[in-house]
């Protein structure tokens, strides 16, 4: 009886790039809504400035979903340019933003969440499969929190509130209500031009 052999795959000279990506969206923890749409109760304050979940003491704030746009990128590297110093250069970049726009985004809205490689074949020619991971989170501009408006804040830089005590006439209580916000750089900020796959 003849054995069927299925046909060993062609390898591509050079394959084409690929790419994906995930609207799926992060966390975040925040104290201030965006607005109040209700109070209810005789005790409710009307002074909190968007203030969530005020117990008395602290705000303790929730997590909730943001807008972070996940992408990849799979590009066919030739052997010669994947050195090791290409390879430390992949490690510095992850973890930081880019420093000019990239991919249609503009500065500060990308993270590169890093890269991973392989390498199949004994040819000195064989190609380096290499994927790259990426975040995009936008930058937002005239941002208000509570009293405090003309916010600027790069997609991830990190943005958070002081409270300070205060008093609600209405109900005669003393209540927290924001009095300072502070948007922190977290991240370093890098030129994405390294990554050697364009802009």
């Amino acid at each position: 009886m003849a054995v069927f052999e299925a046909p060993e795959p062609q390898q591509q000279d050079n394959p084409e790039s690929t790419f994906a990506f995930d609207t799926g969206g992060g966390t975040q923890h925040v104290t201030q809504s965006i607005q109040t749409v209700g109070r209810y109760g005789p005790a409710a304050s009307t002074a909190l400035g968007g203030a969530i979940g005020y117990d008395g003491q602290n705000v303790a704030g929730v997590d909730i979903t943001i807008p972070v746009y996940q992408f990849s990128e799979t590009h066919y590297i030739a052997p010669g340019y994947v050195t090791q110093g290409y390879k430390l250069t992949l490690m510095g970049l992850t973890g930081a933003v880019n420093s000019a726009a990239f991919r249609g985004f503009q500065a500060g809205e990308v993270l590169f969440m890093g890269a991973s490689g392989a390498r199949r074949g004994t040819d000195p020619d064989d190609r380096w499969e290499i994927t790259y991971k990426f975040a995009a989170s936008p930058n937002r501009n005239g941002m208000s929190v509570g009293g405090i408006s003309g916010i600027q804040k790069r997609g991830w830089d990190y943005l958070w509130v002081q409270y300070g005590d205060d008093l609600d006439t209405t109900v005669q209580q003393l209540i927290k209500k924001p009095v300072a916000v502070y948007v922190e750089q977290v991240y370093p900020m890098a030129a994405f031009a390294g990554l050697g796959i364009g802009t």
